[in-house]
């Protein structure tokens, strides 16, 4: 790195380490320090070991009010200034990307703390258990977690993503809608309005309430993994030599069952793409796509108003036989056609991309404890 480089890059650095001091609503110095000790953290396990590190001059006690207490409350008259501040700090960790889209990730993470027994607010939450026969299930907390997703060949193939927002679901709520708040907040931002965004999420997210939501974004397409026990419709096209008859306007088409493929018609588009493992397999990814599809809506959510685009993924190995099921995704959005089937597909893969975040497991705890008392 030149001498120029080195300038500029401690510029940038210097201007992200100010807007983030100047976002913080309370212990500035405590959180400084903190990330200070994390980016050159070596042997530390769990957050409390980090308030030995030199570069934090304070005890473990000012580590963890520092964690609770940093973010701005929405009583603040100064939260929405904050919060682009704050997003403004974050976003400049994003490497730049060279498509026409921002990709981001919404998921939800368990947190088991069944040995806490006066933590507030615990319920039962899903959790993998490796005993064979015992359920997947323990006491805890469950967070909603909003990631930016850099392009892989920025991060050289490594999974890498950026934490936006990270939120503790109350456990009277569903993560989706604690998740279309926090996106709501995302989309309002000014830094993310330059492009058009790309949101990926798994299938529970493939509900009304989520996409119905995300819809109301213009600039913002939805990609999400559905269940293969769905039923959704072909959109309805009244043949113009028709004549109009009374009643309700007809909607939805013919049906198309997920489970059942005789229902199913020929796909608007094919593509087939050609893909190797780590270990040199040879595979071939098979991407079927069927437009202007329609799901059934409700009073609050008239899905009829937004088609979508259906995707099925079929992997196949050299002797042409499919090695899982197919994968069924939607793509919704009124910009979806904006993004080619095999573009879906990779944002798609890319979402797994957020389970390594999850398993750094100390800013798991960083993430966690900010929202214990909330």
């Amino acid at each position: 790195m030149t001498k120029n480089e080195t300038a500029t890059s401690v510029e940038e650095f210097l201007v992200w380490r100010s807007n983030l001091f100047q976002g913080l609503k309370a212990r500035k110095e405590t959180i400084i320090e903190l990330l200070d000790a994390l980016s050159s953290n070596q042997q530390a396990h769990s957050v409390v070991e980090l308030s030995l590190n030199p570069l934090f001059r304070r005890d473990y006690n000012s580590l963890y009010r520092g964690i609770q207490e940093f973010l701005p409350t929405q009583t603040d008259p100064n939260y929405e200034q904050r919060i682009e501040t704050l997003f403004s700090a974050v976003s400049r960790t994003i490497p730049p990307t060279s498509k026409h889209y921002n990709l981001f990730g919404i998921d939800t993470t368990p947190c088991p703390r069944p040995f806490a027994e006066t933590l507030a607010d615990k319920t039962f939450i899903h959790y993998p258990n490796p005993i064979k026969g015992n359920k997947p299930i323990n006491i805890g907390h469950c967070y909603s977690v909003v990631c930016a997703l850099p392009d892989q060949i920025d991060t050289e193939k490594v999974p890498w993503a950026v934490p936006l927002s990270g939120e503790r679901v109350p456990s009277k709520h569903k993560g989706v809608n604690q998740g279309n708040q926090q996106l709501k907040k995302i989309w309002q931002s000014s830094l993310f309005s330059d492009k058009l965004s790309a949101l990926v999420a798994d299938s529970d997210y493939s509900q009304k309430d989520f996409i119905g939501e995300q819809v109301k974004h213009e600039d913002v397409v939805t990609i999400t993994r559905v269940r293969s026990d769905r039923v959704f419709y072909r959109q309805f096209i009244r043949d113009p030599n028709q004549a109009k008859t009374s009643g309700h306007p007809r909607w939805y088409g013919d049906k198309f069952d997920l489970k059942d493929d005789q229902t199913w018609t020929e796909p608007d588009e094919v593509h087939h793409v050609p893909f190797t493992t780590k270990k040199g397999r040879q595979l071939t990814v098979t991407i079927s796509g069927w437009k202007q599809m329609l799901m059934r809506g409700t009073k609050n959510y008239k899905m009829n108003n937004h088609p979508f685009t259906l995707l099925q993924i079929v992997v196949r190995a050299q002797e042409r036989n499919s090695i899982w099921k197919p994968m069924w995704l939607i793509v919704i959005g009124s910009r979806r056609d904006e993004l080619s089937l095999v573009d879906c597909y990779h944002c798609y893969r890319q979402r797994y991309d957020m389970e390594h975040l999850f398993r750094f497991k100390i800013i798991d705890d960083i993430l966690f404890n900010s929202r214990c008392t909330s």
